[in-house]
């Protein structure tokens, strides 16, 4: 409670918070901030919030997303400094379309092959058996050779269908070579000199602490993690990059052996931008 009697700025915020069941470590992800800032926040320490700047960002920040009127929480901090020039964000991530997702892709090709394979391979047995001598000369040559037998039945074993059986060894065996391996080699070797895809490296050295997530082109996570003061991190991946910087002001980055200057991206504290070659 504040000495007017009425309730503080944080307990405000933590009265919020309970009421909708809502976490520390949920409110901490939502707004990219560690636990500790906002537990400052709720128990009223602003001054731990690095400038007075950052605190009226962090609070402005924690209301919007509890739903709660910011303006007027600002109004009641104390020693509340003026506005800071207002920098719009640039804009989230498109999220990737269902139609895009590879599990979509993998399964539409399984049930691909699953109805190609059986009806192929029922058509290959078919015209197979049809082209198969074995099975329609014998008859043929029976019936053929019956007349010519009538002069001389003992002759008619001679005659019969053994020599047929054995000139037939035509099984359409060659077609199938054919068919594969001459496309084989030809994709091989256009795919096989894969032109190198295009790279690029992120250096990133951090003087305090400082919350990084990086995607590449495809949208694979390449890093998500906090990084603590003093380190420094390369990332390599397939650009375009998608880079979102907790903390941004105590972070140096390089894309390619060139500095990037993150201020024209940074709201508040956190700066969100995409890298292209």
């Amino acid at each position: 409670m504040s000495e007017s009697g009425q309730p503080s700025v944080g307990q405000i915020l933590r009265d919020a918070r309970e009421a909708q069941g809502i976490t520390l470590e949920d409110a901490a992800a939502r707004l990219r901030l560690m636990q500790r800032q906002v537990e400052a926040m709720e128990t009223d320490d602003f001054e731990s919030l690095d400038p007075p700047v950052f605190a009226r960002g962090f609070v402005r920040n924690y209301a919007r997303l509890l739903g709660l009127a910011p303006e007027a929480l600002l109004a009641r901090m104390e020693g509340a400094p003026a506005e800071p020039t207002v920098v719009s964000p640039a804009a989230p991530p498109q999220p990737h379309s269902w139609l895009t997702s590879p599990w979509l892709i993998l399964l539409l090709l399984g049930l691909l092959v699953a109805v190609v394979a059986p009806v192929a391979l029922y058509g290959w047995l078919n015209s197979e058996g049809k082209d198969d001598p074995s099975q329609q000369v014998p008859p043929a040559t029976q019936t053929d050779s019956a007349p010519t037998a009538v002069p001389a039945p003992v002759a008619e074993p001679v005659v019969a269908t053994p020599p047929v059986v054995e000139v037939a060894p035509t099984p359409v065996a060659p077609a199938a070579p054919v068919a594969e391996p001459p496309g084989a080699p030809e994709q091989d070797e256009a795919g096989a000199p894969e032109a190198p895809a295009m790279s690029g490296v992120l250096h990133l050295e951090f003087g305090d602490e400082s919350w990084v997530e990086i995607r590449d082109g495809s949208g694979r996570m390449l890093h998500r993690q906090l990084n603590p003061p003093g380190s420094r991190v390369d990332v390599k991946g397939q650009p375009p990059f998608d880079v979102v910087i907790g903390n941004a002001a105590q972070a140096r980055v390089t894309y390619n052996g060139r500095p990037i200057d993150l201020q024209p991206f940074i709201a508040v504290t956190v700066a969100r931008f995409t890298l292209e070659e």
